[in-house]
């Protein structure tokens, strides 16, 4: 889920915030996918994927599910701020499914992808739930949704926010639970790498639609006629997914639960830092004005 370099840069300054991903690669400068020529670390093949909560048997139905069950959470909190997330990662999950839709040999193991998703998105529905009952969450998490609560944030930082905890924090456990290697050893990185593509396609989608439901300010600091931000927001996302990715080997190959333990505390400490710095910039009566304008456009 790509962010804005530039923006984020700024933000100390400015708050003024970006979201996810740069715009097509018609309208903007090339970007050279470095991050597919950085070979997986070996790792052990033990780990494989299985039956996930909405998704007993891989397939796009997989996909179709999690797009309801987000659009259904994006209509309940309507102009509640945790909204912001739910539309990006809505938008984003249909990208995900009109991709394979149009292209079923996009990815290489695209059933991984599938139960990839739907566990991935569990996750975020069971720390929604965790919060919604006082339960404790991931640091990162705790962070975006008190300033979804109540920070006088603009809706670009509700995005990052959320974008930080679920990919940062929550993705590396993910893809450890699910294993990094297929039975025959090869490495499933490829088709991670790949999902970056996607996510470079969506940004006019993410833009739109957050800026037509919660905050204009998002269009505005998201200008597409700025390819030079664009380019710094995919390297951003791509260093936060490789990121991600080495996270995830870090913890399949750790040689004790002690260490195990330890590189969980060190992702969890780095999204944690990550979502200090992004929500510290407020703007007093600019929560306000974006509920008002939210109010305006549901009616």
């Amino acid at each position: 889920m790509a962010v804005r370099l530039a923006t984020v840069l700024g933000v100390a300054a400015a708050a003024t915030f970006a979201c996810a991903g740069p715009a097509s690669a018609s309208s903007h400068p090339a970007n050279v996918q470095w991050e597919s020529y950085l070979p997986a670390l070996p790792g052990t093949t033990k780990v494989q994927p299985r039956s996930v909560p909405f998704c007993r048997t891989p397939s796009p139905r997989c996909v179709d599910t999690e797009v309801r069950r987000l659009r259904s959470a994006q209509r309940g909190f309507r102009c509640d701020h945790r909204g912001v997330f739910a539309t990006t990662y809505l938008e984003l999950t249909r990208a995900f499914r009109t991709t394979i839709r149009k292209d079923r040999k996009f990815f290489q193991y695209p059933r991984y992808l599938y139960t990839e998703d739907a566990l991935f998105a569990d996750v975020y529905f069971n720390t929604l739930r965790a919060w919604r009952r006082g339960k404790p969450v991931p640091p990162a998490w705790r962070i975006a949704l008190e300033t979804a609560r109540s920070g006088q944030v603009n809706a670009g930082q509700d995005m990052l926010l959320g974008i930080n905890a679920h990919v940062q924090n929550d993705m590396p456990f993910v893809l450890a639970a699910l294993g990094l290697r297929t039975r025959q050893g090869a490495s499933r990185k490829p088709d991670h790498d790949r999902v970056n593509e996607i996510l470079d396609a969506a940004y006019e989608q993410v833009v739109e639609a957050v800026a037509r439901r919660y905050d204009p300010l998002v269009a505005t600091t998201n200008a597409s006629w700025n390819p030079v931000d664009d380019v710094g927001g995919l390297e951003m996302v791509k260093g936060w997914r490789e990121g991600v990715w080495r996270n995830a080997e870090r913890l399949l190959n750790a040689k004790s639960a002690a260490e195990r333990r330890e590189v969980a505390g060190q992702i969890q400490q780095y999204a944690a830092g990550w979502a200090t710095f992004m929500a510290a910039p407020q703007t007093p009566g600019y929560r306000a004005q974006r509920d008002a304008y939210c109010a305006a456009r549901l009616k």
